[in-house]
């Protein structure tokens, strides 16, 4: 028995103020390709950086706050990919 499951990889586009389900996530990991800041979480994720708001090899519970910090809502572009885990390879 190895451990491993199998996944899917998905995402999702956060574009507004919200506060954001992380269930059943593995490794959710958020990537601000806006043009203005963006907490995640209480961190401050910039333009162009990422956040891992995961554990490695763990299914994930729970939800945070996420809030753009600038006033152009044109610009706001998070992603957020993750695994979505199906069954177990054993």
């Amino acid at each position: 028995m190895n451990g491993l499951k199998k996944a899917h990889l998905g995402f999702k586009k956060i574009t507004e103020d919200t506060t954001f389900s992380i269930n059943d996530m593995v490794e959710p990991t958020f990537y601000n390709f806006g043009a203005e800041n963006v907490r995640v979480y209480h961190t401050v994720v910039k333009p162009g950086e990422a956040f891992s708001a995961g554990c490695h090899n763990m299914v994930m519970q729970g939800e945070f706050p996420i809030v753009f910090e600038g006033q152009d809502k044109s610009s706001r572009n998070l992603l957020c990919y993750y695994g979505s885990p199906i069954e177990n390879c054993d």
